[in-house]
């Protein structure tokens, strides 16, 4: 504390003899220039921190889970001069602490559960940061705090500027403590927009109030905050005078549509994924004209009025992607010339590309993909010379593009016009331009060479050239790993030679590749798969499938710790899995499948507790199914097994994959009788799709094989709504057990070509949802069940070769499934589709018993006249009789 005089105010402030030390003071607050913000290094000092600071940083650090060392300089006296602290130059107070994680992985992370070693976490935050009194500016974003709460003790940080906790794993309702904080002009507790995804916040917020004392406030992001269950949330932030930039994206918000706005100073205002109270357009959006940045992204929202864009001529971003806009509503967005970025993706644009597209000189980035686009693309879009990412796939554009074409465009690094019905015709000898960084021509007309043009583009981090009609060996000169690739992706072509040409080990040495994914399948690669692939050590989603690989595994592909998926089916691959595949934990899908492999399941795999889907279909297998399937692989969703040797009975320890929506057992040698315990299939009992997230992981479509009707079908886009059991041609016997008749979701049951025996349960109605039922070659007796004709969505039914009897229900479903065959070698049935008819007085049965308006049956009435002439006489004996012996009963009835 400073000396003060009778009057109170400090000595140094006397307007006489203190003047020279007035001067001298003023002199020395200018030079140094006192930081309200933080550095990531800290400034240099020559005295110590106060001791009471320094020792509540370091109780702080105590609390916290520090994998990476990121505060290994907090050591020593002088707290000043650690990472992520600032102190006050004058006073030596701790001003800002920033422990923001900007160690970015160098993967594009799209796995929720990820967490990177440079997070810091832990299960408390230390309350010691409350004795940091004069701290300014606290930022603890991008760690992974998962599982605590928002202390509410930050509310006593009475001098804080800024404050983020995006992304940093926080739960629970937000405190309304933080409400206290009146000089906060900075406030992010939601979602952090950055090239991975890190860990999320999952908070919410049922009352809003607090936000209302935030008067300094300038920024506000709430997004991904839950404020379904807040009132008047809009109420509340008009309060917030001076609010400058407001994010409450998938806030599960509903937008109200009228609405008196008061923050009208909002340069940005994001709003995607919430729900707007009426698809239009809300007027009040008008009256923000000084807006730069508008998200409105996936609101399903429509502008039929098409002014309300006309006015906000400062626009600078603006994003109305995933709604239902049309092309007229683009037209009316051309005028506003000072927009940069443009996302009209997902919406209802059809027709041509307006031409009034070239009138934005300042355009960066056009996304225009998953449209209705069609015709030509208009001259005017390629002469918009600042344009860095063209994003125009997935529409129905037609053409050919040249070189001319691309003249103008020297900025551009972002490139997508893939699944159109465009064509690229260059010379060999072309030089782009431009050195792109992303290249998606997917399904555009390249070939027949490989293009050499990209033999200039330096900056490749991401090729995307399937399907695009390529018939030629890989040039020598394309490496994936004297490129900086994070992923290639060239299936469906038609390219040949070995992948000892394609996987260029130049330089590796030298630098970290960190591929993500290499997608080489349906073409003619020949040879075994090279070692060099393990040096891709950052790899993903490696899929060879399809193609005229042969030899083995190599052992090293178990080295690729970061890899998720793995596709090498439909090749010639033989020998044993390799047991260093169990070394994949991350391994999410694992296809093997039409191979040549044999022998056992190697133990190991029973590591792969995260897989989700196990393909070994096709291949020479010899063994039992093995019991830590069901016991160790708890996720799996498809199980096929199909066309192996394994033999033994079906293990009941499959029942205890709850997550099972496929399972094909079909074509081994499989014996004894099917376990009743399938009824554990819950993901079979629902009608709803499955909880699979492959697109969660995968950067192109994913692919299910699985047989329907005897017809070997692949899924991609439906692969969760897909639910099937085959165990056909084993040796499978004893009854069907009633309990599958629970698994209602079931699609397909295919349990011909067993020795099963028994009746087909009655109640095989209950699967509605059944598509294919093949049950023939087998020893199934007794009647069809009436309840089979209920189930309307059959299309495919096969019970040939049986010993059933009696007569063929009709009615229905069951009417369009002529087919005699599906009734043959059963010489008991009888009825339509065969030509042998029922024996009179047997006729086909219907589903169920016929009622009449009354609810009685046929059977009912057939006994009522069965007893009715008995009874009558029964009847009219007793009353005779006692009329002969009471004369008084004669006298009354007679008189």
């Amino acid at each position: 504390m400073y000396p003060r005089n009778p009057m109170g105010h400090p000595y140094f402030l006397d307007t006489t003899s203190s003047l020279p030390f007035l001067l001298l003071f003023i002199t020395i607050l200018v030079a140094s220039q006192i930081p309200f913000g933080c550095t990531r290094q800290a400034h240099s000092s020559n005295f110590t921190c106060i001791d009471s600071e320094r020792q509540a940083l370091l109780r702080l650090r105590d609390s916290l889970t520090d994998e990476s060392n990121r505060l290994s300089s907090w050591i020593g006296e002088d707290c000043c001069s650690w990472d992520g602290i600032s102190c006050h130059k004058i006073t030596g107070h701790v001003v800002a602490l920033d422990l923001r994680n900007t160690v970015q992985p160098a993967l594009q992370i799209f796995d929720p559960s990820y967490h990177s070693t440079s997070c810091l976490a832990g299960q408390y935050l230390s309350p010691s940061l409350v004795n940091l009194t004069n701290i300014r500016y606290l930022d603890l974003s991008l760690n992974n705090f998962s599982g605590i709460r928002i202390p509410t003790f930050l509310g006593l940080l009475k001098d804080l500027r800024y404050l983020n906790l995006s992304d940093a794993g926080f739960v629970g309702e937000v405190p309304q403590h933080l409400g206290n904080l009146a000089h906060l002009r900075y406030l992010d507790i939601g979602f952090a927009s950055s090239n991975y995804i890190p860990i999320d916040n999952n908070l919410t917020s049922n009352d809003v109030g607090w936000v209302a004392k935030l008067s300094s406030l300038e920024t506000l992001s709430l997004s991904r905050v839950d404020l379904s269950g807040a009132q008047d949330v809009f109420r509340v932030i008009n309060m917030l005078p001076l609010l400058k930039a407001l994010d409450l994206e998938g806030c599960r918000l509903v937008v109200p549509h009228l609405l008196y706005v008061n923050f009208t100073s909002l340069s940005s205002l994001k709003l995607s994924f919430n729900q707007f109270l009426n698809p239009t357009l809300p007027p009040w959006l008008r009256n923000l004209t000084r807006l730069q940045d508008l998200g409105l992204g996936a609101n399903n929202l429509d502008d039929k009025v098409h002014d309300t864009f006309r006015q906000m001529t400062s626009l600078v971003n603006l994003d109305l992607g995933g709604n239902h806009f049309d092309t007229s509503t683009l037209r009316s967005i051309c005028n506003i010339s000072s927009l940069t970025s443009l996302d009209m993706s997902d919406n209802e644009l059809q027709g041509s590309i307006p031409s009034e597209i070239g009138q934005f000189p300042q355009l960066t980035v056009l996304k225009l993909s998953n449209n209705r686009l069609n015709d030509t693309i208009p001259s005017s879009l390629w002469q918009l010379t600042k344009l860095q990412a063209l994003y125009i796939g997935a529409n129905a554009l037609t053409g050919v593009l040249s070189e001319h074409h691309f003249a103008k465009l020297k900025e551009l690094k972002r490139l997508d016009i893939s699944l159109n019905l465009l064509s690229l015709h260059v010379s060999s000898s072309w030089v782009p331009p431009f050195q792109l960084q992303h290249i998606g021509m997917g399904s555009v007309k390249i070939g027949p060479r490989f293009p050499n043009w990209l033999r200039k583009q330096k900056e490749i981090e991401k090729l995307n050239m399937a399907n695009a009609g390529i018939s030629d060996a890989i040039p020598s000169w394309f490496g994936v790993l004297s490129n900086d690739f994070r992923g290639i992706i060239l299936s469906g072509n038609k390219l040949e030679g070995s992948l000892n040409s394609f996987i260029s080990v130049a330089d590796v040495d030298k630098k970290v590749v960190q591929m993500l994914y290499l997608v080489l399948n349906h073409n003619h690669f020949t040879g075994s798969i090279p070692e060099d692939l393990c040096k891709l050590k950052t790899l993903e989603y490696l899929d060879l499938s399809n193609n005229h690989l042969s030899g083995r595994i190599p052992l090293c592909l178990g080295n690729l710790r970061n890899l998720r998926i793995l596709h090498l089916g439909s090749n010639s691959l033989y020998g044993q899995i390799p047991g260093s595949l169990g070394n994949l934990g991350e391994l999410i899908i694992l296809q093997l499948s039409k191979n040549r492999f044999d022998g056992k399941l190697p133990p190991s795999m029973q590591n792969l507790k995260r897989l989700q889907s196990l393909d070994l279909g096709e291949n020479r297998i010899a063994d039992t199914i093995p019991a830590w399937i069901g016991e160790r692989l708890s996720d799996l969703e498809f199980l096929t097994l199909q066309s192996n040797n394994f033999h033994g009975g079906i293990s009941n320890t499959l029942c205890q994959l709850p997550y099972l929506q496929v399972l094909n057992l079909a074509h081994n040698d499989l014996s004894g009788s099917i376990p009743h315990c399938f009824k554990n299939f819950t993901a079979m009992e629902s009608t709803e799709p499955g909880t699979f997230q492959y697109s969660n992981y995968t950067y192109h479509d994913p692919v299910l094989h699985n047989f329907k009707a005897g017809i070997e079908l692949e899924y991609s886009k439906n692969m969760e709504s897909v639910k099937s059991i085959s165990l056909s041609g084993n040796n499978l016997v004893g009854e069907i057990p009633d309990e599958i008749m629970g698994l209602v979701g079931l699609q397909t049951l295919n349990l011909s070509k067993n020795h099963l025996n028994g009746r087909i349960p009655k109640n095989i109605g209950n699967l509605k949802q059944l598509e294919t039922l093949d049950l023939s070659m087998n020893e199934l007796s007794g009647e069809i069940p009436p309840s089979l004709s209920s189930i309307y969505s059959l299309s495919f039914l096969n019970l040939s070769y049986n010993k059933l009897s009696g007569p063929i229900p009709s009615g229905n479903q069951l009417q369009t499934l002529n087919d005699p065959s599906t009734y043959e070698g059963n010489i008991g049935l009888c009825g339509k589709p065969l030509l042998n008819s029922c024996p009179a007085g047997e006729s086909p049965k219907e589903n169920g018993p016929v009622l009449d308006d009354k609810g009685h049956t046929e059977s009912d009435f057939s006994w009522f006249y069965a007893g009715f002439g008995p009874g009558f006489s029964v009847g009219a004996v007793g009353v005779v009789g006692i009329l002969q012996f009471k004369q008084s009963w004669r006298y009354a009835l007679f008189k």
